[in-house]
């Protein structure tokens, strides 16, 4: 698979692994992204075998969840830089922004984990003064998760190959939309709660894994949707590429349909309608 093939004629193929820089921030971000995949592998066991629940849901699901969930986004994160020279890579900006968002993950990586083992919320949790300070520290974590996203997107606006336009529009409307909406949804469950007509823990029946509720308003959803605009976005302006399609529209196109969704998402939960009704 070559994922930064251009449609063009004059656009060689290039094997997608000769396409990854020896730079520390591509190989940190692989790290980070080969990390969390491991890591759903080894809490497997736990998953099956413990039987705990937590908010209608196994008290590892939340984990499992993380591990996927910033798996591929540090692997996004990676595939993306390689739109950008070496030395803009290797620049402070890019270093010091994916050497914050490292910080963050491991920090997060540790406290979900912890409480995942404590059968408590790691999320949402004023049990104690001290676990609403992890909290609101959890939030400060999400933050430069996603400010890496909008840094990169900046780097590639400005430095970025626009030889293949499709992707370097879409590397760059996708980061951005997904750093902006992701963190509005993000704040406005951190301020209201992630149920609308229901207790904090929400209980009832939940979509599969996901742990959506299919009883109350559910903000998470939203959230979601709109979080993968940075990897779905990107792909449309690369096949746009590849198959000679208009880029611009392309690109667009996928993006409102995507910010759309998010957006009805977020209103159909915000009057108290399920996801995915029982």
């Amino acid at each position: 698979m070559n994922l930064f093939r251009s449609n063009s004629a004059r656009a060689p193929v290039v094997p997608l692994s000769s396409r990854f820089d020896n730079d520390l921030v591509t190989r940190l971000n692989l790290a980070l992204a080969l990390f969390m995949a491991a890591c759903f592998v080894v809490f497997i066991p736990a998953w099956l075998i413990d039987t705990r629940l937590l908010d209608s849901a196994n008290v590892w699901t939340k984990p499992q969840k993380f591990h996927v969930s910033l798996s591929l986004h540090f692997l996004t994160l990676a595939v993306l830089m390689q739109l950008v020279p070496r030395e803009v890579r290797k620049g402070p900006v890019l270093v010091i922004f994916s050497y914050l968002a490292a910080a963050a993950l491991v920090f997060e990586f540790v406290w979900v984990g912890l409480q995942a083992g404590r059968a408590s919320r790691s999320h949402f949790n004023f049990d104690s003064a001290f676990e609403g300070i992890m909290y609101a520290l959890m939030g400060l974590g999400a933050f430069l998760l996603m400010t890496i996203c909008m840094a990169l997107a900046v780097q590639i606006w400005r430095k970025g190959d626009r030889a293949r336009k499709g992707l370097w529009l879409g590397a760059v409307v996708g980061l951005t939309l997904a750093f902006v909406s992701t963190l509005y949804f993000g704040f406005t469950m951190s301020s209201s709660g992630r149920y609308v007509g229901a207790p904090l823990t929400g209980g009832g029946a939940t979509v599969p894994f996901f742990g959506w509720s299919r009883e109350y308003g559910d903000l998470r959803p939203a959230h979601f949707v709109s979080l993968h605009l940075m990897q779905t976005v990107p792909l449309a302006g690369w096949l746009a590429d590849r198959y000679g399609w208009n880029a611009v529209l392309t690109v667009a196109g996928v993006a409102i349909v995507q910010l759309g969704v998010a957006a009805a998402l977020f209103f159909q939960a915000q009057s108290g309608a399920p996801f995915w009704p029982v």
